[in-house]
């Protein structure tokens, strides 16, 4: 066979989610509340859940089953969404996730024409861990949209938790996490269509989890406007190893057509830069 044409199962587990995984990932995290302004940059009828749980993180995502390894800086904010069947489902809304190295081109791709996730390139992406300190950016258009310094130990609020403190590195555990994303088709013939949010049930298994102690700035570049997230609290922050998967991918909600061109009001910030699209061609 032409190695132009690959075979039908490499296809599926090249293209299928429920193949993604993100194996041997260092993390660093920042935990926050965010201020309540924040409920205005969800889209209906996503609802902030309670708490509004920000989550601010750099990770080194050294072997996907997808991609080349490749480096990734995200924020997002657990929100939830109850369906026509009375289930609420909660899960992260992420607002951007920028990537940077080898593996970049084909993760932003998945994760984006296919998973329905905000992705864009990074100029740079950093994550260093001295001793006990960790410092992590990330640098779109020359501006550094994050900056956080993490110190290892303990939170900023000694009350925060997340039942990973005390984690036995030889034993290692599962903790449940899910992604709320918005998938959509856009074509010439019918336009902006078929805007649908999807619930990825994604847990993380953690080899290694220390709290830590975080500092964090926000900023905005022209196209990314990361420091317009207003933080109420820093609850702390965390230096972790693991591994990420998708256990399965379920649609929850299908917007009419009349409301998609509202709904990508909210989303294309954080995918596409200004003039993404173009006019038609004058011929010339």
């Amino acid at each position: 066979m032409s190695s132009f044409i690959i075979s039908m199962d490499e296809l599926q587990k090249k293209i299928d989610p429920m193949y993604s995984e993100m194996n041997d990932i260092s993390a660093a995290t920042v935990y926050a509340i965010a201020d309540p302004s924040i409920a205005a940059l969800i889209p209906p009828p996503l609802e902030l859940a309670d708490p509004a749980l920000l989550m601010i993180y750099v990770s080194n995502i050294k072997n996907p089953t997808f991609a080349k390894p490749y480096m990734e800086g995200g924020i997002g904010v657990l929100t939830k969404l109850t369906d026509s069947d009375g289930i609420t489902r909660t899960g992260l809304y992420y607002f951007g996730l920028h990537l940077r190295g080898a593996g970049a081109q084909n993760a932003t791709f998945m994760g984006r024409e296919e998973a329905g996730l905000p992705k864009k390139f990074a100029d740079s992406i950093a994550l260093r861990r001295v001793r006990d300190k960790v410092f992590i950016h990330v640098e779109r258009n020359g501006v550094y949209l994050l900056e956080a310094e993490l110190i290892v130990g303990r939170y900023n609020d000694p009350g925060f938790t997340n039942g990973l403190e005390g984690l036995d590195p030889n034993v290692g555990i599962t903790q449940d996490g899910a992604v709320l994303t918005h998938r959509y088709n856009m074509d010439n013939e019918n336009g902006l269509h078929n805007m649908q949010i999807f619930y990825y049930n994604s847990p993380t298994f953690y080899f290694h989890y220390q709290p830590a102690h975080a500092k964090v700035k926000l900023r905005s570049s022209d196209y990314d406007p990361w420091g317009e997230i207003k933080i109420a609290k820093i609850l702390g922050g965390s230096w972790a190893r693991n591994n990420n998967y998708v256990v399965d991918v379920t649609k929850i909600y299908s917007y009419p057509d009349t409301e998609a061109w509202n709904v990508m009001r909210y989303l294309y910030t954080g995918r596409f830069d200004p003039l993404t699209g173009c006019n038609a061609s004058t011929g010339r």
